[in-house]
């Protein structure tokens, strides 16, 4: 470790290429992509924000149009998992999927390895360990496809304040026996949470919501080596002067809804399709822009994180 830049200023990304099939993409029980096969895509995700040091797991879940039906044989998920020095363009691969709606994942993507933190060649000495992948079918629905792969990887990154955090609600909108315990969560969180921050940054009144975010701030700024208060500055600025360019959508009940996180740590407020909670319509006409916010719990609190 000691020469290793995972002992300096890590930088974990995900490497994806994808077209013709929908799936989803984890890290540590975290939805951080959601594609609907529109499409190809071709594209890079710095995810510093949900790693940790040690153990953290990847996950690719792969559905067809629809149950029961096969997917698309001519479909195809890449999914890499890389790690370079900030500031430096040199990277290193440790892991990931490689999927192709024929054969499905490719054979040479089960095998667990290590790796040596130094070099990142493969090495039965090395500290980076790397496991097997583990495949399970028809989990949400006939046809669904989900993949795992776990890595153990000693770095510089803290822990983040949301893997300590006690397990939040899991009501979903599918379960139609707690339907209403879903709306009942999801206007209670939009009444105490979301509607007082988009009523004081409507009002200018910064200074009152602008702690709420502290902890999500400063964990951003840890996770990218920025100066302390980067986060905060560039949040106020989003608030004071994109918002004025901005139509806000209501938050009307029923029209933003409760979402858990697989790993029962994190939620969020969502429109349809994952869309922010707190979002609005450019006045001239050339599209939306969201303020995502997740949110963890604490001792019956939520506490915006994310």
């Amino acid at each position: 470790m000691k020469n290793s830049i995972l002992n300096e200023k890590p930088v974990f990304e995900l490497k994806i290429h994808s077209f013709g099939t929908r799936y989803n993409i984890l890290v540590n029980g975290i939805m951080v992509h959601d594609d609907e096969g529109d499409g190809q895509i071709t594209f890079k995700s710095p995810i510093n924000h949900w790693m940790r040091s040690g153990e953290n797991k990847l996950e690719l879940v792969v559905y067809p149009d629809d149950e029961d039906l096969p997917i698309n044989e001519q479909s195809k998920v890449n999914v890499e998992l890389y790690v370079r020095n900030l500031n430096e363009k040199e990277e290193y691969r440790i892991g990931g999927f490689a999927f192709k709606g024929i054969g499905h994942l490719d054979k040479a993507s089960y095998e667990g390895y290590q790796l040596n933190p130094e070099t990142f060649e493969h090495d039965d000495e090395g500290i980076i360990k790397v496991s097997d992948v583990i495949e399970t079918k028809d989990t949400v629905f006939d046809g669904v496809y989900e993949f795992s792969q776990t890595f153990d990887i000693p770095s510089n990154l803290p822990l983040w304040e949301f893997f300590d955090s006690d397990d939040i609600p899991e009501i979903i909108y599918e379960d139609e026996d707690r339907r209403d315990e879903f709306w009942n969560l999801s206007n209670q969180m939009v009444k105490d949470l979301l509607s007082p921050i988009q009523n004081a940054i409507f009002s200018g009144d910064l200074e009152s919501v602008m702690p709420l975010f502290e902890e999500r701030n400063r964990e951003t700024d840890q996770a990218f080596y920025k100066e302390p208060g980067t986060t905060e500055k560039e949040l106020r600025y989003a608030f004071s002067e994109d918002v004025k360019e901005l139509n806000m959508k209501p938050l009307t009940e029923k029209q933003i809804g409760y979402a858990s996180e697989k790993n029962k740590k994190l939620a969020g407020l969502y429109r349809g399709n994952r869309s922010s909670g707190l979002m609005g319509v450019y006045k001239d006409g050339a599209g939306t822009l969201g303020f995502p916010i997740m949110f963890r719990m604490q001792d019956g609190k939520w506490i915006i994180t994310r």
